[in-house]
């Protein structure tokens, strides 16, 4: 009998040595564990992990969805808590409370919007300016689209578009200004993520928080769906205006053709894309002669009284290649010299139709040309890094003419 109660005794202290160390185990367990897995039902707002890769496709309809370091994470949202889809947000533990739930009045990224906001107050919007004037428009264009959308105010850096063009409602900041500004806590950056690749996020961004775009915004996608005020916005000022008519004007003159003549723009791309080995590793092939034969043939045969103008910075190239093509065609080309790249972008413009090279100062000639724009299909090269920084579907307009 002694024997049996010392066995159950044991078998009691068994257990309660087990529950003595199991209970500290898993409060440890709850405190170390990464916080999006602490994150429990919050009244009407439900935050869940989503397996999503960083570029997956994201549609303003459905369920919402935030990007942050720890991945996708859906909201629910009721209760006048608004959707969200930023793809830089972050969340720290200052966002959470003690219980691991999400703190709506210190989050940057989710805001009550029954709060009155003056009238006077304007939410700001703006884009880290890099690389050169191609790129340049891109950003901008971006910004402009993505301020219309959410009804924000435009500020930008120094870049030489300002002495290009005749930009509208856009507050142009000194360096030094800008940067103050920017610096401020009230501003989160939106990544764009991949160079070409449409980031539909950028439709419904903070409604609490300036905005800083960063990236190279290079779709069309971002603001095709309002071209009459990207082509306002991208007016050359006048005395860039008068050069390129003066160009076009003498091009025609030079193949003593009627007024009646149908202009079409070429741009030819080589220098730097040439002599750097990193555009060719990258995968920018550069289109050769069978390329600029096709799309002018193209042309030649259905239009008539057909001049082509070149803008090229490789004038012996296209002049070995070009006269060659010409004179089988039996057509005229001309040749742009001596101009600023702002003013052959103008005169490009101004063509009646345009065949295209690579590079982002292509693709805006093409762009602000009001006719038919054939297109180099073989940038990027398939399998290339660039090919795979690049989705031709988002490059590219679906009605431009792709040809190699």
């Amino acid at each position: 009998m002694r024997l049996s109660w010392c066995l159950t005794k044991l078998r009691l202290r068994r257990w309660h040595i087990f529950y003595t160390l199991l209970i500290p185990f898993m409060m440890l367990v709850y405190v170390l564990a990464p916080v999006n897995r602490r994150i429990e039902h919050q009244q009407d707002v439900i935050l869940k992990e989503n397996g999503e890769s960083s570029h997956s496709s994201i549609t303003t309809t459905g369920t919402p969805k935030i990007r942050t370091r720890m991945g996708w994470m859906v909201i629910n949202t009721v209760n006048k808590i608004p959707v969200v889809q930023y793809r830089g947000a972050e969340l720290t533990n200052k966002s959470f409370d003690e219980r691991g739930w999400l703190n709506v009045k210190n989050n940057p990224c989710v805001e009550e919007t029954n709060k009155p906001q003056p009238e006077s107050k304007c939410l700001q919007i703006t884009v880290e300016i890099q690389s050169r004037m191609g790129n340049h428009m891109f950003m901008v264009a971006a910004m402009i689209a993505a301020a219309n959308m959410s009804g924000r105010c435009s500020i930008i850096s120094p870049t030489p578009m300002l002495k290009v063009f005749n930009l509208q409602n856009i507050t142009a900041l000194n360096k030094g200004e800008w940067k103050k500004t920017t610096t401020k806590s009230n501003w989160l950056i939106f990544d764009s993520g991949k160079i070409a690749v449409y980031n539909p996020a950028v439709r419904v961004l903070p409604t609490c928080k300036n905005v800083i775009l960063r990236g190279f915004f290079q779709s069309w996608k971002y603001f095709h769906h309002m071209k009459p005020e990207i082509v306002k916005q991208f007016t050359f000022i006048p005395k860039v205006q008068e050069k390129a008519k003066i160009a076009l004007s003498n091009a025609v003159k030079a193949v003593k053709i009627a007024k009646t003549a149908t202009v079409v723009g070429i741009h030819v791309r080589r220098g730097d894309i040439i002599k750097d080995p990193f555009y060719k590793r990258h995968g920018f092939d550069v289109p050769d002669v069978s390329y600029f034969f096709k799309a002018m043939t193209y042309f030649q045969k259905k239009y008539s009284n057909v001049v082509f103008m070149v803008a090229t910075n490789g004038i012996e190239w296209s002049k070995a290649n070009l006269n060659v093509v010409a004179n089988i065609l039996g057509t005229n080309v001309v040749y742009l010299q001596g101009n600023s790249p702002e003013v052959d972008m103008a005169a490009l413009a101004m063509s009646d139709h345009m065949i295209m090279s690579l590079g982002t100062y292509s693709w805006w000639a093409a762009y602000l040309c009001k006719g038919e724009v054939v297109y180099f299909s073989g940038y990027p090269r398939d399998g290339s890094i660039m090919g795979g920084k690049l989705k031709k579907a988002d490059y590219y307009l679906p009605y431009w003419i792709g040809m190699k």
